[in-house]
This record gives structure tokens, sequence and C-alpha cells, in this order.
């Protein structure tokens, strides 16, 4: 007798009827629990748009659409609401075009490890007049490329072109089971216009929890077990961390490892990994540490330490945890290690430190406990160094760069303890880690890559994530006008997601003319003061852009004019209007 065949998706997937293919697809994002499709439309995205207002008409619940004028502001927003949230989101652009405006954003998603569906049409592929979707439009035959797929394949974890109607729901599911399998990572759908104007009929739509991502656990228990050894008999340990903070439970982690054990924690502040304020933080330069530190432990750190200028003694014991401590989509990346574990810092610490705990004799806890006072008494002097030079700049013209970050620090401190900072500083970064004491997981995002023009878009994603906490992105000049300004603002005071930006404006390209200076520091560029390509001439006027948008706008030149200006903004912000302060600091 011939057995009936059972199909797959029992219990794995709910029928539902669809008019078009775009139906499914917006059914498979609510299924998946995206709440914001980040769009920047095209000939190719109308039937999304169709089928979204079609459902919304029909009481059916739909992602709330935020319309991003420029790509790359789109992809940022959607990095930024993932970095809050750790929930993955959509984004839907413009087949080739639109996928290549994306640009440095998708590299900055990799790199940081963000989950995110990142969708794009195609070119129609047909001309036959009976097949809905068909091309109709000159520049169809212009944007068909042999691999639109190739543009992002280097950047994504995984790329898929839906060629069936029925199967937009199984590939939804699956892209979103991808991006948040850790590590996570962006992920690339296309999707032809045929495909999304077919009449299936109904389609199946997956269920979330019956395609879960996979999850790193505490790694290794005997690679643990060593390097717990290794820290309770040390004698010089030192802590690098870079992105342990993306979870409070990371945090806390660490926090308690390093109050056990005295370890000196030196912080690259892409997220906040340990609190500031904390008598064990150490600052952020590994140098002083590295040539004197018997075990290093690093953590979520893809840029431990730049080994040209400094690094670790040839006989130390080094050790990194992180998501992916080999860093296999780096094509060099030889940094010598003793231990590699691939985990989830969060669970792994608690687990180290049971295994340190254990080695400890009397002797190492009497050691730990002196080493703990002199760490607290360094860590007050070096705040003390910090704040003695800021205030030795506070009536400096033009406008020092350590007056704005102490300015910043306050406004934090004594009108917005809550606020979220979202930095591209660049060159000025250190030093606004060094007064802006941040305390709570979750209140500091950097973009965990090197393409500029992030923080604008990435913080309207984080005030849609945290729409009740005042969101401030910090950049440079440079990164201001990266982050297309006009489309960021407009989309801010569109969806309703005020932000205020601090431009800290040096009229120039900071990175750029450090590594010529250091290169050539008797070189011609540096003896007739002429910097090619780095200046960018009278200052341009910031402020009249975000007013061109609805935003608020102020330029701030006087040094006493700087916290006044900043409370002035975080106020508009606060009644919901974006704000720019633009503050002229000294030329570079």
């Amino acid at each position: 007798m011939k057995e009936t065949a059972v199909d797959f998706r029992s219990g794995m997937a709910d029928w539902r009827p669809v008019e078009e293919g775009a139906d499914a697809f917006v059914w498979a994002l609510v299924a998946q629990g995206v709440r914001y499709l980040f769009l920047n439309p095209g000939t190719d995205t109308f039937p999304v748009q169709e089928a979204i207002v079609r459902l919304q008409e029909q009481g059916h619940p739909v992602p709330e659409v935020v319309l991003c004028p420029f790509e790359g502001v789109a992809l940022a927003a959607a990095h930024g609401y993932y970095a809050a949230t750790l929930e993955p989101q959509a984004v839907l652009v413009h087949v080739d075009v639109g996928t290549q405006n994306l640009g440095c954003m998708l590299h900055n998603a990799q790199r940081a490890h963000i989950g995110v569906l990142v969708c794009a049409g195609r070119a129609p592929y047909t001309t036959d007049p009976e097949v809905r979707g068909t091309r109709d439009d000159y520049i169809h035959w212009l944007q068909e490329q042999l691999d639109q797929h190739g543009i992002v394949r280097n950047y994504v974890k995984w790329d898929y072109e839906v060629r069936r109607p029925d199967l937009l729901g199984e590939v939804v599911a699956r892209a979103f089971q991808v991006a948040a399998t850790q590590p996570p990572g962006p992920v690339y759908v296309t999707l032809p216009r045929e495909v999304l104007m077919a009449r299936p009929g109904q389609v199946a739509i997956f269920r979330r929890q019956r395609m879960p991502p996979a999850r790193l656990g505490a790694g290794d228990p005997e690679a643990l077990r060593e390097v717990g050894r290794q820290l309770a008999k040390a004698r010089r340990p030192v802590v690098l961390t870079g992105a342990t903070g993306r979870t409070a439970e990371g945090l806390q982690a660490l926090v308690r490892l390093a109050e056990a054990l005295a370890l000196p924690v030196v912080e690259w502040r892409d997220r906040v990994n340990f609190p500031a304020d904390h008598p064990l933080h150490q600052g952020y330069d590994p140098r002083p540490w590295l040539a004197e530190a018997d075990v290093v432990l690093v953590l979520d750190h893809d840029v431990p330490y730049i080994p040209t200028l400094a690094g670790p003694r040839p006989d130390a014991f080094i050790a990194q945890i992180d998501l992916d401590p080999v860093k296999g989509t780096i094509p060099l990346w030889t940094y010598p290690l003793d231990c590699a574990i691939q985990a989830d810092t969060a669970q792994a610490l608690p687990l180290l430190l049971s295994c340190a705990e254990e080695a400890l004799t009397a002797a190492d806890r009497r050691r730990i406990a002196e080493r703990g006072e002199a760490l607290a008494a360094r860590h007050r002097e070096q705040r003390q160094d910090w704040e003695r030079q800021a205030q030795a700049k506070a009536t400096a013209r033009p406008i020092a760069p350590e007056w704005l970050a102490h300015c910043l620090g306050r406004l934090l401190a004594e009108r917005a303890p809550d606020a979220v900072v979202v930095d591209e500083t660049v060159t000025n970064a250190r030093v606004l880690f060094r007064h802006v004491s941040t305390t709570r997981p979750g209140s500091w995002f950097k973009s965990g890559g090197s393409g500029l023009g992030w923080a604008l878009g990435a913080a309207l994603g984080v005030k849609l994530a945290q729409p009740e906490r005042p969101v401030i992105a910090a950049v440079g000049d440079g990164s201001f006008v990266f982050g297309s300004p006009l489309a960021a603002l407009w989309s801010a005071q569109k969806a309703g997601a005020p932000f205020l930006t601090v431009v800290f404006d040096n009229g120039g390209y900071n990175a750029t003319k450090q590594p010529l200076v250091a290169a050539y520091p008797e070189g011609d560029s540096v003896r007739t003061g002429r910097y090619v390509g780095v200046e960018l001439g009278p200052p341009l006027r910031y402020d009249l852009v975000a007013q061109s948008v609805g935003a608020y706008g102020e330029r701030v030149e006087d040094p006493e004019e700087v916290m006044p200006a900043l409370q002035r903004g975080l106020e508009r912000v606060r009644c919901g209007q974006p704000a720019v302060i633009d503050v002229l600091l000294a030329p570079i």
C-alpha cells in the first residue's frame, strides 16, 4: 500500500489566504515579530506598499513603515533598533541601485553582528504581457545585473532570491533564523515583482517559535577552567572589552568577575561594558597595561590593541571569549592567543568566575585585595586628571573638544541620566568616553565598523526602540554630512522619533589628517600647513540644514554658551522636535 506523504509544514506553519504574494511577505514579517519596515521605495516595492494598506484596511496587523529618503539611513536605523533591543527588523530598498546605496552601513552591520533582514526588489525578468508584474518601463532593462546578490555577498550571512510566491513565508522565516543565530548578522533577500504580484491563493506562514535561532552557550568548560586558573594566579592581569555590554547580563557578569578578582578593565566603548565610575574601570587605552600584563583576557573585541604601537609580553597568557573569537570574516587577524573560546560572554563569565574561585588560595586573596586598593587609587587620579584637563580649557576659543565633551557629560548627569548616546565622533571618541560617564547597560552605541554616516540613522532606530528615553547623537562634522542629515532628520520628524544631534565641528577630516602627519611628520604638508583634501574651509551651516526640515538648529562659538545651548536642544527634543547643536571647535 502506498503511504501518504506528510506535509513537513504541519505544526510549523499556518496557512493564510492571500490576494497576492506581497500579502504573504507582509504576513511573514508580522509572524517574525517585525515591528518596523524601514523603506526606501521604488518601482519594484509598490506591491508591498499596496499589501500593507490592503491588510491594514482588513483589520490585520502590519509593520509600521518608516519612510527613509536615503537607503543608508534605513539600514542604520534598523541597526540602531537591533542594538537597543536584539530584535531584528526589516529594510526594503529598490533593486540593485538601492542595494548599492546601503553602502558602508552594511559593512557596519556585518562587523557589529547586527541581525537584520535586508530586502530588495529585482528588475522584472519577464516580458510576457500575460504575467502580472512584467517589464513595462525603460529602466527595467537597465536595472538587471548579472549578479545583484554579488553586491552584498561579502557582507551578509545568507542570501536568497524568492522564485515562487508560495515560498515567501518559508524564506522570510529562514532569513530571520539565520540573521539571529549567534553570531548574528545581516541577510539579504530579493523579491521579483512577478513573485510579489502573483496570486497563489494561500501561503504557509511559518511560526517563529518553530524556526528558532541557535544560541551560543558558556563555551568549552575545560578551556574556561584553565583561564580561571590563570586569572586566579595572575599578578598583573588586565581585561580588554569591546562589546560585552551588548546585554545587561554581560555587563553584570563582567562586574562580578572583576570585583571578585580585582581585575583592571580597559574598555573600548562599542557598548557600555563596565560602569565608568567603578574603581576598577581603568580608562580606554590598553597600552600602559599590555607591556606588564601576565594575563590578558579579551572579551568581545575585534581590535583589542594595535600591534604596531603596543603589544603584550611574549610570555603573557592571552585568552579571548567572543561570539567569534577567531574573526573568520577578517582575512588577516593574527593576534596571539593561548585560548580562544566561542561563547556568549554573559553565560561564560559566571562559569569562569566559579573556576577562578576554586583555584584561589589565601595568598591569592590577599594579593587581590591589595591590587584592588591600588586600582581604586589609580582610577581616582585618572578621573581627577581628566577633569583638570577639561576645566583648563573652559574658556578656550575656539572651543576645545574636551570642554564640549565635559559639558555633554554634565548635561547627561544633571538633566538626562537616562539618555542614550549614539557615538560617531571618530577622532574625538576617547575624549567623549572620558567625560561622559556611563553606567547603565544599553546607554551607549557605536557602529562597530568603519563606515561613517551611521549615527543619525542609528539614533532614529534607537529612539523608535526606546521612545521614553532621550537619544543623543554625538558626531563629527564629517560624519554629520555622510549621514544624509536631510533624510535622517526628516525621517525622525515624520516618524515622531526626535533626537538631539551634537556636532563636534572641527572643520575638516581629522581622521585623514592624523595618519598623514604620522607618516610624514617632516613632510611638506606639515611644513607648509597645507593639507589637501582635509580642510572643509569656512564653517558650514549645519544648524540651517536642521531648520530646513523643521528641526531646531543652533550654532555655538562661545564656550560659555555650550551648556545653555545643549540644554535648549534637549528641551526641544523633549517637546517632540529633532535638534542639532553645531559646536565650532578649534580647526584641525
